[in-house]
């Protein structure tokens, strides 16, 4: 993806992707859509950009991953685990104490866990 603001012409476009453009579409009077010929959207053009958008010169740009997998979520090899219960009991203490911290901080933050509790018993 690439962005380009023009601000002598008031122009900014958002390319999407590099295809020769097959169609395009105004959407609104100052925003132009161009798509390639599967119908993806190549680029997006905003004319007046000044107008439409508070500060063309800066942008903010994240990744937001569905299921991000870092390297503490993998599961740790038979080798790992062996060497963690090779370490002395004090120090594999201060590594679980460390580890419920961080638990007890995800759980604060995650509330869907307390609709769960107190909850009515119901026998059968």
């Amino acid at each position: 993806m690439k962005i380009s603001d023009n601000p002598e012409t008031d122009v900014l476009n958002i390319y999407f992707q590099e295809s020769p453009v097959e169609k395009r579409e105004r959407e609104q009077p100052d925003r132009i859509l161009d798509y390639d010929k599967n119908g993806n959207l190549v680029r997006l053009e905003m004319l007046n950009a000044s107008q439409g958008v508070a500060n063309p010169q800066r942008v903010e740009y994240s990744v937001i991953l569905a299921n991000p997998v870092t390297e503490e979520e993998k599961p740790l090899s038979l080798s790992d685990r062996r060497a963690f219960m090779q370490l002395p009991v004090d120090k594999r203490r201060r590594i679980l104490a460390a580890q419920s911290e961080a638990m007890v901080e995800h759980y604060e933050q995650d509330t869907e866990w307390r609709d769960f509790q107190g909850g009515d018993i119901i026998d059968y």
